[in-house]
């Protein structure tokens, strides 16, 4: 089982074939580093592509409703009851945070919440790192996924089964734990 270790050390979870394990088609590379940080989760999401960032037309930083539909690096960690939290971040920080009670089935859009999403931009790429505050993330947590979406490709960290991509799946990640 992996552990989110006590920051400085970092999991990473490096995201680089399609959402089915299938070879990637074309030259992109992304990955999320967890780490604990105190009462916090400090998250950090890359992605290397050929070309700029499909991104939506929001200020650098603000949260985005739909930014599954831009290029994105995901997070999914699950908690008992089938409980999980899905965390987007997307280049220039743009940011998604959800609860979900069960696989599509939403608990809390986190409208209200704040993050200070720090980013940058190298050639051919992005990153954006955050911390969570640990009330945020399911009680119980038990497994973990990361996924990123970019140039018309879906990407998994760990596959997920099916027949077209579905990243709303907690069952299927992988065992993961949180260093106390």
């Amino acid at each position: 089982m992996r552990t989110i270790p006590r920051a400085p050390a970092r999991l990473r979870l490096p995201i680089e074939r399609a959402w089915d394990g299938a070879p990637c088609d074309v030259p992109l590379r992304a990955a999320l580093e967890l780490a604990r940080a105190g009462d916090a989760l400090a998250v950090r999401a890359s992605l290397a592509q050929p070309g700029p960032p499909r991104a939506p037309d929001a200020p650098p930083g603000a949260r985005v409703e739909g930014l599954w539909e831009y290029d994105v690096v995901e997070c999914f960690l699950a908690g008992a009851g089938g409980r999980y939290f899905e965390l987007e971040l997307g280049a220039e920080g743009r940011w998604l945070a959800l609860s979900f009670d069960a696989p599509r089935v939403g608990a809390d859009a986190h409208e209200a919440l704040a993050l200070d999403v720090a980013h940058g931009a190298s050639a051919g790429g992005w990153w954006a790192e955050v911390a969570l505050p640990l009330a945020l993330l399911p009680p119980g947590l038990c497994a973990a996924n990361a996924f990123a979406i970019a140039a018309g490709r879906f990407l998994a960290h760990h596959p997920v089964p099916g027949r077209r991509p579905d990243f709303h799946q907690p069952a299927a990640f992988p065992p993961l734990r949180l260093a106390p």
